[in-house]
């Protein structure tokens, strides 16, 4: 059977995951690997993070529904209805819907994929309480593990706190990834706020995902528990395949973001990502990735495939020639040498070679390393 649980956290509070951890340790049956799941960025109800959780379990109905009837009355149903303002956004703030949900086999895999690719509404089937949370909760029963990373999770007793000693260690170890900015040295691993999170560090597999938590548990304040999840963050699902396109126009909008094509849109917060679409000029070819939202495709990766500049040729005499008029070609204005081609093309040094991506503390959880 698989068990799902979303939307019971807020921007000031709570958390998913720790709600989650406590229903695991409370459960009557034996259960496979707890899943963390990522979906769309832009979903409109979308909680803090964006995730939901799941897990298989070892039991069956007639022994586990009346036991998660009592759980969700007694333990769930009162994390509904929180709600707080954002100081950094205006989007609209929705009250804490929990919802969970239990199959008795996973659901469609296409699920899955709508609901890290765009809007989604309830699943039908199994066993389902609550509200909102219930899409979240049935879309991560519904993930096949086919691109996975995992992450260990502590959550903290009291303040927040990781020794920086440790987490450079941590940041050391093969197999961990995103632990610290790579310009400035600052953690990654920390969420901002009052969510009970003292770390989530991620890595390529289990056992140096469990290495890693324990010694930062042992390098923090005080925590009340952790745990290791598999997780899709890092998989790239929520992006469908590449694009390329040519240069046409380029606008840096106020605020340094770059919008290319009135299309593909670079904010200025994503670092080298921002400065190689302010290098572009039209005429440039590029291949990029990205999310499609409000008509526009905000960037999440982009590499050039060829920038040549284009010019009038310098005459002999040392003058730059000037168009003879469309299809003309060009002419010396100082000893009136013709140049039948008109143009001269010149290869731009491309000064990032490769893929270039956001800032790592400006990536999406979902955001594949490209290479």
């Amino acid at each position: 059977m698989w068990l799902g649980l979303d939307d019971t956290d807020y921007l000031d509070g709570g958390c998913t995951t720790l709600v989650f951890h406590e229903l695991l340790n409370a459960l009557p049956c034996k259960y496979g690997t707890p899943r963390l799941t990522r979906l769309w960025p832009f979903a409109s109800r979308r909680t803090r993070g964006n995730a939901s959780l799941s897990v298989e379990l070892f039991t069956d109905e007639d022994t586990i529904l009346p036991w998660l009837e009592e759980y969700w009355n007694e333990k769930l149903v009162p994390l509904a209805g929180k709600v707080s303002n954002s100081e950094h956004s205006n989007r609209k703030q929705y009250p804490s819907d929990p919802g969970m949900t239990l199959f008795a086999q996973q659901p469609d895999e296409d699920y899955y994929w709508k609901a890290v690719r765009g809007e989604v509404t309830f699943y039908q089937g199994g066993y389902q309480w609550g509200g909102i949370g219930r899409i979240g909760a049935a879309a991560s029963c519904a993930w096949r593990e086919h691109s996975t990373t995992w992450e260990g999770i502590a959550w903290r007793k009291g303040e927040r706190g990781v020794d920086k000693d440790v987490l450079a260690q941590v940041d050391g170890i093969e197999g961990t990834f995103l632990c610290r900015d790579p310009r400035t040295k600052r953690g990654l691993i920390s969420p901002r706020g009052n969510c009970p999170i003292m770390f989530g560090v991620r890595a390529t597999s289990f056992d140096v995902a469990s290495h890693a938590t324990n010694l930062l548990i042992d390098g923090s304040k005080p925590t009340i528990g952790s745990r290791v999840f598999v997780t899709n963050q890092a998989s790239g699902d929520h992006i469908e395949g590449t694009e390329i396109d040519t240069v046409l126009d380029k606008e840096v909008m106020p605020g340094g973001h770059v919008l290319i094509n009135k299309k593909y849109l670079a904010f200025s917060e994503s670092g080298e990502l921002n400065k190689i679409c302010q290098w572009l000029l039209p005429g440039d070819r590029f291949e990029c990735i990205g999310l499609s939202y409000e008509n526009k495709i905000h960037l999440e990766g982009l590499q050039i495939l060829d920038s040549t500049q284009k010019s009038r040729p310098i005459c002999s005499c040392g003058t730059r020639m000037k168009s003879m008029g469309r299809s003309q070609g060009a002419r010396c204005p100082a000893c009136k040498a013709v140049n039948t081609e008109g143009w001269e093309f010149k290869k731009r040094k491309i000064p990032i070679q490769g893929w270039v991506q956001p800032a790592p503390d400006k990536r999406r959880h979902l955001a594949k390393l490209l290479l």
